[in-house]
């Protein structure tokens, strides 16, 4: 590899994080790899001085940090703008209220100049923002650093943005682009290339810190009730690349089934914790119906496994009010552990 070429394009999402993105950009630039990586910082369409911020870094770092400011397009358009522009061997998201830890960041960039790899696997550190409780979440505790073949290997876990890396060539090559205008689009950064890849590296140190519990997420209950339509559209088009595998590559097949079965509970919880109301009792039923018939595959899966989930099945969704209200009361049962938690600390 020449001197200027670059091992890693990492790529911000960082609307109106101007409280939080002088942490991230700082937990990237250490001198030793510096010039191994770009950080395109995209603004999408915020507010705050978030962008002021980035140019100031731009301007110490002219060839490493490339703010852009663009109109409003969604998550996903800040990471289709930077696999196009990306000039590094392997891609990388950070959400701009994140971080990496950077001593293990400097060992991971120097990985990525010895390794060929599709994709890099890592474990992620789980950040509470009301506790400050740091916590690693461990994935891959029984298996060993190195390269697999997916062909080979089967994986237990379920992938996540936060602890994927992918080789940029996979993404450029086949065009992956992700749903636009959308929140929860993240996960498709790790399923939509699934098809096209062969090989992984797990490296068994953590990387990204994960915060959660901030306000505003999209998470959270607002978040919940004013973007959970996006949910079901990005559920459907995970469910349409699981599809597009080939039947016969059996651990990607499952690895990918993990994430859309984990998804589906998700929504399925999404729509009970919304106001009861014929309308959403008619959104909770067609998508229930929909996995039922024309994804029967999770279907029997979600029956045998989710006693909630085989109780609204097998009384016709009759049981949608009373569901409703024990989802809302363990909601509301949790955040007030979490609190709790946060004033004691």
């Amino acid at each position: 590899m020449m001197a200027s070429e670059k091992l890693l394009t990492v790529s911000i999402a960082a609307y109106n994080v101007e409280g939080t993105i002088q942490r991230a950009l700082d937990s990237l630039l250490q001198p030793e790899i510096v010039d191994k990586i770009e950080i395109f910082v995209v603004d999408d369409g915020g507010i705050d001085n978030t962008i002021d911020i980035a140019k100031k870094y731009s301007k110490k770092y002219p060839k490493t940090v490339f703010p852009i400011h663009k109109e409003n397009g969604g998550y996903g358009s800040t990471i289709n703008y930077s696999i196009e522009k990306a000039k590094g061997k392997y891609f990388k998201q950070l959400d701009g209220d994140d971080w990496f830890i950077s001593e293990n960041f400097i060992e991971f960039v120097k990985l990525l100049e010895i390794i060929n790899s599709d994709c890099i696997l890592t474990d992620v550190v789980d950040y509470n923002a009301n506790t400050c409780v740091q916590v690693i979440n461990e994935k891959y505790s029984s298996m060993n650093e190195g390269n697999y073949y997916f062909s080979d290997t089967k994986l237990e876990a379920v992938l996540t943005m936060h602890g994927t890396t992918l080789k940029t060539s996979v993404l450029k090559e086949n065009k992956i682009r992700i749903i636009e205008h959308c929140f929860y689009s993240d996960t498709e950064l790790v399923v939509l290339p699934m098809q096209y890849l062969d090989t992984f590296y797990i490296w068994k140190k953590p990387l990204y810190v994960y915060v959660s519990g901030s306000e505003g997420q999209s998470m959270s209950i607002a978040g919940i009730r004013k973007h959970y339509k996006d949910h079901d559209k990005v559920f459907w088009e995970l469910v349409n690349a699981y599809c597009k595998i080939c039947i016969s590559e059996v651990n990607k097949r499952d690895l990918v089934f993990a994430r859309i079965k984990k998804e589906a509970i998700i929504h399925f919880k999404f729509l009970l914790l919304l106001d009861i109301s014929n309308k959403h009792f008619i959104e909770l039923k067609n998508f229930g119906n929909r996995i039922k018939y024309h994804f029967s595959e999770l279907y029997y899966v979600l029956i045998k496994e989710r006693r909630m989930i085989r109780i609204m099945w097998g009384t016709n969704y009759l049981t949608y009010p009373l569901l409703s209200k024990k989802i809302k009361r363990e909601y509301k049962i949790n955040r007030k552990r979490k609190l709790n938690a946060s004033n004691e600390s």
